[in-house]
């Protein structure tokens, strides 16, 4: 479910959401492509995996029906995303894999009490109207992850970072370019964050033994939907890992 139109002074905004929905539903078998052939989602795909084993049930939140780890050293996976009810006809997942529609930032009251969370590529698609409403909505992903975790349960999120000086010009151009983003590109707008602020705020959201690593990159990177060579972009994939306490 999308959000109420009307309803634009926080959370995702509608415009950010169904431009999500429309293009990686869209560009389902693209982007699968993508991940699946991409030397950069390989190194992701392998740091990921590794931060999962031992955990018997995951919650995948914004799993866009994508799945980059190693889903078979895992019990139970639950995906979780705005789209996955209209995935294409024949879209298939493993057995222990089942896919719920619903919001990073209103996970389904149902769905608690698992042992991990992993988050792959989704917090800097969660923009807001402005760039407080765009780290609130952070925030807000971060306490919906810490309710659906048991205690001890742990966090893994691998999030497309970018350098601290190129987060504060982000900061400064966000709004005309959210407005240019949207009227001409097909590919929604985004937010990176640097990965010092996101350290600090899963340090906020209450998590404990809060880590960090740098992924490396391949030659080649996902940007707006298209393959393009890794140098020619701030990008850098890093991978977090908690604890709820």
């Amino acid at each position: 479910m999308l959000p109420d139109k009307k309803n634009t002074t926080s959370g995702q905004t509608p415009m950010s959401a169904e431009k999500n929905v429309e293009f990686f539903l869209g560009e389902y078998q693209s982007y699968k492509a993508h991940v699946e052939s991409i030397d950069t989602y390989a190194a992701i795909s392998q740091a990921v995996s590794q931060k999962l084993q031992g955990i018997g049930r995951l919650l995948d939140i914004g799993n866009g029906g994508v799945i980059v780890y190693d889903s078979s050293c895992i019990q139970e996976i639950v995906g979780l995303d705005l789209f996955l009810d209209n995935l294409p006809a024949g879209t298939s997942f493993p057995e222990n894999v089942r896919m719920v529609q619903g919001s990073a930032l209103d996970i389904p009251k149902d769905l608690d009490n698992f042992d991990g969370v992993v988050m792959v590529m989704l917090i800097h698609h969660l923009v807001g109207k402005t760039v407080k409403g765009s780290i609130s909505n952070t925030r807000q992903l971060l306490s919906e992850a810490s309710r659906v975790l048991r205690p001890g349960g742990k966090l893994v999120i691998m999030e497309s970072c970018v350098p601290s000086w190129f987060f504060i010009f982000e900061k400064i151009v966000f709004v005309p370019a959210t407005w240019v983003i949207d009227k001409l590109i097909k590919h929604p707008s985004t937010l990176q964050y640097s990965p010092d602020f996101l350290f600090k705020m899963i340090e906020a959201a209450g998590f404990v033994n809060v880590k960090r690593e740098f992924v490396p990159k391949g030659k080649h990177v996902i940007q707006y939907g298209l393959k393009v060579p890794s140098w020619i972009t701030p990008v850098q994939p890093v991978l977090f890992t908690a604890e709820r306490p």
